[in-house]
C-alpha cells in the first residue's frame, strides 16, 4: 500500500466486481468476463508488465471521489489502491516499465506528473514552459528512455525518462496531434494529426521529421504499432472505421468497418489481434491480424474509450465513461448508463 502525503488511499478490494457474461461472437474468442466500477470520469488505463497491476485515470466529479489514479488486481480488478494526485487530475496514463515510472498527462494544468510505481510519491510535474498547451497521450520508448506526450496545441513534448526532465518539442507535426506510436528498433515516432487527417514520422535521434502522409481517414484520433508486421492500425472515430497503413511507405492496406466512434486502438502481438473501443458504439471490436475479419464485437454498456493489453497473457483492459451530466438549460439530463465509469477485462 502507498504511505506518502502523495498518495494515501487505501480502498477494500472486491467490493464493486461485477462478472459480465459475453453475449456476441462466436465460441473460443475473447470473452468480456468481468466489469468494474472506478471512481469517476475515467480516462486511460496502462498496466504493469511487472506484476500485471492494473492503473487507471480517474479525474472526478464535483461531489464525486477524485481526482486518483486507481490500482486494480489484474485478475479481479478489484481496487487495491490509489494514488491522489491533487488539482492536477491525469486524463491520459503511459508507464515507463524499465525506471517503475507512472507518466500522467494533466490536460487542464499543461503539465505531466512522473510518479514512483514503487511508493505512489511524485518525483516531478514537468511543463514546457509554454502557458498554453493541451497534453493528451503518452508513449515512451524505454530503448532511448524517451517520454513522448502529445500537445494537441501542436507539437510533441520529449521528457528525459532517466531524469524526468523536460527536454525539447517536436514541432510541426499537423493540425491536432493526438495520437503516438513509436518504433523503437528504427528510431521513429508516429503522430496522428486529426485536423490534417495525417500521420507525421519522426527521427527520434535527428528529431527531424522525416516524412508524412495520408491517414486514410478523416478523423485519426489514435494509433497502435505492429513492428513485425510493420504496420500501423489508427481509429477513425468520424467514421466508424479502423485504418491498416503500411509503416513505411505508408500505403493503404485494409479500412475495417468497427462500433460507433473508435477512440482507443491497441494490437495484440502474441495472438495477431487488434482491439478498438468504440465509444459511442459502447463496444469493444476485436480484428484478426491477419484476415482483417472482425472477429468479435463485445457489448460494455458503457462510453468506452481506451484499451491496453498485456503483451504476455493477451488479456485487455477497457475503461467505460459514463455520460456526461451538462445540458443546457431546459433540457433533461440524459440516465446514466450501467456501466459507466468502469473498467472491463477481457480474456483472449
Amino acid at each position: 500500500m502507498y504511505n506518502t502525503q502523495f498518495s494515501s488511499s487505501f480502498l477494500k478490494a472486491g467490493a464493486l466486481t461485477v462478472l459480465v457474461a459475453a453475449a456476441v461472437g462466436v465460441s473460443n474468442a475473447q470473452t468480456l468476463s468481468k466489469t468494474t466500477k472506478v471512481g469517476t470520469g475515467l480516462y486511460e488505463v496502462a498496466i504493469d508488465h511487472k506484476d500485471g497491476a492494473v492503473y487507471v485515470a480517474s479525474v472526478g466529479q464535483q461531489g464525486n471521489p477524485g481526482p486518483y489514479i486507481y490500482k486494480l488486481d489484474p485478475q479481479t480488478l478489484a481496487a487495491v489502491d490509489s494514488i491522489a494526485v491533487g488539482e492536477a487530475p491525469g486524463f491520459g496514463v503511459g508507464i515507463n516499465q524499465k525506471t517503475r515510472t507512472l507518466y500522467t498527462s494533466n490536460t487542464r494544468s499543461n503539465s505531466v506528473h512522473a510518479i514512483d510505481l514503487k511508493t505512489g510519491k511524485l518525483l516531478a510535474t514537468i511543463t514546457n514552459g509554454a502557458e498554453e498547451s493541451h497534453t493528451r497521450e503518452i508513449v515512451v520508448d524505454e530503448k532511448d528512455q524517451k517520454v513522448y506526450v502529445s500537445d494537441v496545441g501542436g507539437s510533441v513534448w520529449v521528457i528525459d525518462g532517466k531524469t524526468n526532465q523536460y527536454l525539447y518539442s517536436l514541432e510541426n507535426p499537423g493540425k491536432t496531434p493526438t495520437g503516438l506510436a513509436v518504433d523503437s528498433k528504427k528510431g521513429l515516432l508516429y503522430v496522428t494529426a486529426m485536423g490534417d487527417n495525417q500521420v507525421s514520422v519522426y527521427n527520434t535521434k535527428t528529431r527531424e521529421k522525416v516524412t508524412s502522409f495520408p491517414s486514410g481517414s478523416e478523423s485519426p484520433i489514435n494509433i497502435a504499432f505492429d513492428s513485425k508486421g510493420d504496420r500501423l492500425f489508427i481509429t477513425d472515430s468520424k467514421n466508424s472505421v479502423l485504418t491498416v497503413l503500411n509503416a513505411s511507405s505508408g500505403e493503404l492496406l485494409k479500412k475495417i468497418t468497427v462500433g460507433e466512434n473508435p477512440i482507443g486502438v491497441a494490437y495484440d502481438a502474441k495472438h495477431n489481434r487488434i482491439y478498438t473501443a468504440n465509444r459511442q458504439g459502447k463496444s469493444v471490436t476485436v480484428v484478426d491480424g491477419g484476415s482483417y475479419a472482425v472477429v468479435k464485437t463485445l457489448p460494455t454498456d458503457g462510453l468506452s474509450n481506451t484499451v491496453a493489453i498485456h503483451p504476455k497473457t493477451g488479456t485487455a483492459y477497457v475503461t467505460n465513461k459514463q455520460v456526461g451530466t451538462r445540458v443546457r438549460e431546459g433540457q433533461t439530463p440524459p440516465a446514466p448508463l450501467p456501466n459507466g465509469d468502469t473498467v472491463s477485462l477481457i480474456t483472449p
